[in-house]
């Protein structure tokens, strides 16, 4: 199914054994002295032994502390870091993967440069000022942190505008750097020469001004990168694989690069010796909504379409990457459009990816939901995470024992098909555990269920973690209560109770009106099972659609539903969501998408605080660029026939000096009202059996809070 993205290819005299790459990402597992030690190098290992081809590491400044955002990065700049690099190529290539290291000076953003009383190095003194709308939908505490990473203290940096001596200096750290590489026994080194860092710099329009050999044409702006990449080569030795990773367009900055830009860096790179081209993108980093244009590319597949452009002008191997899925992958390199295609959040959520292709078993594949948890923890200095994959940067910590089979065996009790009750069942039934799993509703996916229909990729992870009970052979039974009486009949030896969370409503006039719907409402609609105090408010239209999708097969599968529901939707033209919260955003992106006119109201003074920031940026973007009203610091007064009215109340302010004002809403929808659940708990505990607590019974923790949850759990018995 994928025999191109699976088969071997070479980087100049490098061999890999197969086309897929992972792709560097800023991890902040290293020590704070740089050094590798056993975090990172378990990090590394782990993604080696799922079978990929090629690690392309995160970024290592090639003159460590100088030239480096953080501390906690990997560092070259000496030989008293050649044991910790050793032994991660050792334990890399023990598993077949090859390794390369990722050299950079950070330029414009050496943050550790600043904080250490050092002027950033820059091809010439800024002139763009960008749109500094980064801290807009931050919380005050996410600035806080933000702030204390830039490290700048509120005071503006001090930039020196590299002179000859220090162009002569940075080819000979870049340069000395990828000879001792070379000695550290990696593979090849990527020059980063993207994401507005120095060398990319040097190649932007939008940055480099300069009158000099480096500056003014495409030719000379490319000269320090060519001067770079012709050092490093004679000094590690031109059979050593270098090549150059570059920005193919920058978005949100007048007058950057463009993919003829792109083209033509290629080409001279190429010339100059680099053994392949690695295809990028930036932006104005001073923007959140930016940051998901690029680099973090949102858009699925961003950048495939200059990759091939460069891909027709150069005779080097090109990688893609951004989003990539492998199916495309695939195809890209069957049409010769790329030759290899890199992944980086693929290869958080399931290392084992490249393995399970290669094997024919892509249902396995544990997806990325494209959350950025992961992308979000390095804006703050803090070490990475996945939502979806717990183990990740825990490897050292936890090795190998989610595929150990517990001492004992044990007879499990999970209470509740969720994300936290499927994850739990799912880690107890791979450590040889018997496992039966009672949901009390006719479908497995709990809260999941409704978030995968109006967020496609929780589908996916929905879709994978009922394929992994099933196929491991879990006990699954719908349609059952547990009861004391049941625990005991079935005598487990510990119950795990995800249960989920307890809705409430608001004590307010208007409430209960027929056209006001909670999750749970919504959640019977959407999935076809309208039986219950949702179909009894549905108004005649409502009633109509449900039938509708029922003789139309719509009751199942999330996908067919999310597709179904642009021509049958049980609600009004006109939605007030309250609640701006994650669930509230995803809800108002859904009905957007289906034509509603959408107002937001939340209580407090930001949306989407539960969301990983770099997704809030983009979903708020989203949201208001199709006009959805998003009301901050609202607090409800009533909800009436037509519309609910509401005063604007701001921190510090009494009610009497609110503004009161009203949205028109033949919808009104609560995304609000959730708690912790102890009453299943307190009923069960009855039966004498020992029962722990996971996911959202013990209080809503969202997705990555029930995913974590249960793989501890589970891990734990």
């Amino acid at each position: 199914m994928y025999e191109h993205l699976t088969s071997p290819v070479s980087i100049g005299g490098l061999q890999l054994r197969n086309r897929m790459a992972m792709a560097a990402m800023g991890v902040e597992i290293a020590d704070h002295d740089g050094h590798a030690r056993e975090p990172i190098i378990a990090y590394y290992e782990e993604r080696a032994r799922g079978g990929v081809g090629l690690i392309i590491t995160e970024v290592c400044p090639v003159a460590y502390p100088r030239g480096a955002t953080t501390h906690t990065q990997l560092a070259v700049s000496s030989d008293e870091y050649l044991p910790g690099l050793q032994e991660m190529t050792r334990r890399v290539h023990a598993h077949g993967a090859k390794i390369a290291l990722q050299l950079v000076h950070h330029g414009k953003v050496a943050r550790v440069d600043v904080k250490e009383g050092r002027p950033l190095l820059m091809p010439s003194i800024p002139r763009f000022q960008g749109a500094n709308d980064m801290a807009n939908d931050l919380s005050r505490d996410e600035i806080g942190w933000l702030m204390a990473a830039a490290g700048t203290g509120g005071r503006k940096p001090e930039i020196k505008e590299a002179d000859a001596e220090d162009i002569a200096w940075v080819i000979d750290v870049f340069a000395s750097a990828a000879e001792r590489a070379r000695r550290a026994g990696f593979d090849g080194v990527e020059l980063h020469a993207a994401h507005g860092y120095l060398l990319s710099e040097f190649l932007s329009p939008a940055w480099n001004f300069r009158e000099d050999e480096y500056g003014g044409s495409r030719e000379n702006r490319a000269r320090l990168l060519c001067d770079v990449i012709r050092a490093a080569k004679q000094r590690a030795g031109q059979d050593f694989p270098i090549w150059a990773r570059i920005d193919c367009r920058e978005f949100r900055t007048p007058g950057g690069i463009t993919p003829e830009d792109a083209a033509r860096t290629a080409e001279l790179a190429a010339e100059a010796g680099a053994d392949a081209i690695h295809v990028s993108a930036y932006t104005d980093s001073t923007s959140g909504p930016g940051f998901t244009d690029a680099p973090l590319v949102h858009t699925p597949a961003g950048y495939v379409e200059e990759a091939a452009l460069i891909k027709s002008r150069v005779k080097v191997p090109v990688i893609a990457v951004g989003r990539i899925e492998p199916e495309l992958g695939d195809r890209l390199i069957r049409e010769g459009k790329a030759d290899l295609i890199a992944m980086a959040r693929k290869l958080l959520a399931d290392p084992g990816l490249p393995n399970k292709l290669a094997e024919g078993r892509p249902q396995d594949v544990r997806p990325c939901i494209y959350c950025y948890t992961c992308v979000a923890q390095p804006f703050f200095d803090r070490p990475v995470r996945c939502a979806v994959n717990p183990m990740t940067a825990k490897e050292h910590a936890i090795g190998n024992t989610e595929r150990e089979l517990a001492k004992e065996r044990r007879r499990i009790l999970v209470v509740g098909g969720g994300p936290a009750g499927l994850e739990a069942a799912r880690i107890a039934r791979l450590r040889g555990h018997e496992v039966i799993l009672c949901e009390k509703s006719a479908q497995l996916g709990g809260t999941l269920r409704f978030a995968a229909l109006v967020y496609e990729p929780n589908e996916r992870l929905l879709d994978w973690l009922i394929g992994q009970v099933t196929s491991l052979g879990v006990d699954v039974r719908l349609a059952t209560e547990v009861t004391p009486e049941l625990v005991r009949e079935l005598a487990p030896d510990e119950v795990l109770v995800a249960a989920g969370a307890r809705r409430s409503r608001p004590d307010l006039p208007g409430i209960d009106r027929d056209h006001v719907f909670d999750g749970d409402d919504l959640r019977e609609l959407l999935t076809g099972q309208g039986e219950g105090g949702a179909a009894r408010k549905l108004s005649v239209f409502g009633r109509l659609a449900v039938r509708a999708g029922r003789a139309t097969g719509i009751t199942t599968a999330p996908g067919r539903l999310r597709e179904a529901s642009k021509a049958w939707m049980p609600v009004g033209r006109q939605v007030v969501v309250i609640g701006g919260g994650l669930v509230g955003l995803e809800l108002a992106e859904f009905l957007v998408e289906r034509d509603r006119s959408v107002v937001v109201l939340e209580s407090g003074p930001r949306f989407g605080l539960e969301m990983a920031h770099p997704r809030r940026w983009r979903a708020l973007d989203d949201l208001r660029r199709h006009g959805v009203t998003l009301v901050a610091n609202a607090h409800l007064h009533s909800i009436g026939e037509s519309d609910v009215s509401y005063e604007i109340r701001r921190p510090n302010q009494s009610p009497e000096e609110a503004d009161l004002a009203s949205a028109p809403a033949d919808t009104v929808i609560l995304a609000i009202g959730l708690d912790a659940n102890p009453d299943v708990v307190t009923r069960l505990a009855t039966a004498g059996v020992p029962i722990r607590e996971i996911g959202d019974v013990t209080g809503v923790g969202y997705l990555e809070g029930a995913i974590h949850d249960g793989f501890h759990a589970g891990l734990a018995l």
